[in-house]
């Protein structure tokens, strides 16, 4: 039953179970860049694969909030980021609908934060959760992987100033729903903060924005202009 239940630790950072938490993402991020090629000539296959990959851990993690846990409306709503672009991801990978990539080129990174700190996972190989944690964190730098190396998505200062907006607009919501629901720990505001615990809610969205807008901009600079070759 353990497998199931919410009441579990969680896996602290770099330890044994972290370290396998981030060779998984290593051996995808080989696996993807040794293939790129054969990739490129045909994308459908992976296409699919990912299709798949995405609609299953979705299921999965939906299905188990709502039975095995008291506080699906605390916890497991599609407020996280990962959580928002498991969602956007599901929709990418059933619509092929081009005008969401900006949205997974510049939410990528965040795939790649939860997998060198996590801050919530289940525990890994013994609950069906800390497998869906670490499959969806990959898979969501994978789908980065994906539009910007084969499908060659390149960012413009317009979908730059609309995903910063969204960002914020995500945040300044968020900030109050997590009350209004009674503590939930969505963006980590109130509750389950990482560091600085004693900050002020508004000094921690300055930081997460400001530390989501320099992760934004370095990838816009490392893209911008850059031939789609």
């Amino acid at each position: 039953m353990s497998f199931f239940i919410d009441n579990v630790p969680r896996v602290q950072p770099f330890t044994l179970p972290h370290f396998g938490y981030m060779a998984f993402f290593v051996i995808a991020t080989i696996l993807f860049f040794m293939y790129k090629n054969k990739i490129e000539k045909n994308p459908n296959p992976l296409f699919n694969v990912l299709k798949w990959i995405n609609t299953v851990t979705v299921i999965l993690f939906y299905t188990w909030s709502i039975l095995f846990t008291d506080s699906f409306i605390l916890t497991g709503l599609p407020l996280h980021v990962c959580r928002i672009v498991s969602i956007v991801g599901l929709y990418y990978y059933w619509t092929s609908d081009e005008r969401v990539e900006a949205l997974l080129f510049y939410t990528g990174a965040f795939g790649l934060v939860a997998v060198m700190y996590p801050a919530n996972v289940h525990p890994l190989y013994t609950h069906l959760i800390g497998y869906v944690s670490q499959v969806t964190h990959v898979l969501i730098i994978v789908t980065w992987y994906y539009v910007v190396f084969i499908k060659k998505f390149r960012p413009s200062l317009k979908d730059f100033s609309q995903i910063a907006a969204f960002f914020l607009a995500v945040l300044l919501l968020v900030w109050p729903f997590n009350y209004l629901i009674g503590g939930g720990e969505y963006f980590y505001i109130s509750v389950n903060r990482p560091f600085f615990l004693d900050w002020p809610d508004l000094y921690w969205i300055i930081f997460t924005y400001g530390l989501t807008l320099l992760v934004m901009t370095i990838k816009f600079i490392s893209f911008y202009n850059k031939k789609r070759v």
